[in-house]
């Protein structure tokens, strides 16, 4: 199957409006497009390929220090290679239907480039650079966090992660009282939410943590709540 060429489609597959839409053009042009078309790598996505990948990890460096405030360097070195692996990036690529618009070579068509891996990981951060270079820092931040929310939340409480399990266990095993969470604040447009969580004992504020969603605050404060009381591994 061939690129779709409606630049209206993808455009509200990404939820934003390019003034200049030839950098969008340009972020989904593979390099073996423009070699069948004699053109040089400046009109393939490598350039924004390249401005892409350094945006989206200044991103998810930021996003993970709001979200884990308490997590030493190297869980949050550990966190963000995983959420800007090969793989998931294609993920979000996939889930935003990048494949569909790809424009590719004959015959990395034919071999199944449409769903490589690597093509769909370097779309993806080709489109981050081409808003960025269109809008600026703002909404491309606005982007990334948008599409990658389910894999940061994914691995932030991720089995080895599992903060909230980890402390009820704990507060069971020591008697302690009934572990409860309440929402105290929830800041933000409706796109954009943020949260405020207390995790509580009995009546006693143990701990506190914000996040993007519920579910990534109450991790948060879940492990504030182990910091305290001394449990955190």
């Amino acid at each position: 199957m061939g690129a779709s060429t409606s630049p209206d489609d993808i455009q509200a597959k990404l939820g934003y409006e390019f003034d200049d839409q030839s950098l969008l053009l340009l972020a989904l042009t593979h390099t073996s497009y423009a070699a069948e078309h004699q053109a040089g790598h400046s009109e393939s996505n490598e350039r924004l390929e390249y401005l892409g990948d350094a945006i989206l990890k200044a991103v998810i460096a930021d996003q993970l220090m709001r979200l884990l405030q308490l997590a030493d360097e190297g869980r949050l070195s550990k966190l963000s290679a995983q959420i800007l692996s090969g793989r998931a990036l294609a993920e979000a690529a996939l889930n935003l239907g990048l494949q569909h618009y790809i424009r590719l070579g004959h015959g990395e068509e034919t071999s199944g480039g449409r769903t490589r891996r690597r093509n769909l990981a370097g779309a993806m951060e080709a489109v981050i650079g081409a808003i960025y270079s269109d809008g600026g820092f703002g909404p491309a931040r606005d982007f990334v966090v948008r599409v990658m929310e389910p894999i940061i939340e994914r691995a932030i409480s991720g089995p080895a992660s599992d903060y909230k399990t980890a402390l009820q266990e704990y507060v069971q095993s020591a008697g302690i009282g009934d572990l409860s969470y309440r929402t105290v604040r929830a800041d933000g447009p409706s796109h954009r939410p943020w949260f405020t969580v207390e995790v509580l004992v009995g009546d006693c504020v143990i701990g506190s943590g914000q996040g993007s969603s519920k579910r990534a605050a109450e991790q948060t404060a879940a492990r504030d709540g182990m910091e305290r009381l001394g449990a955190a591994q």
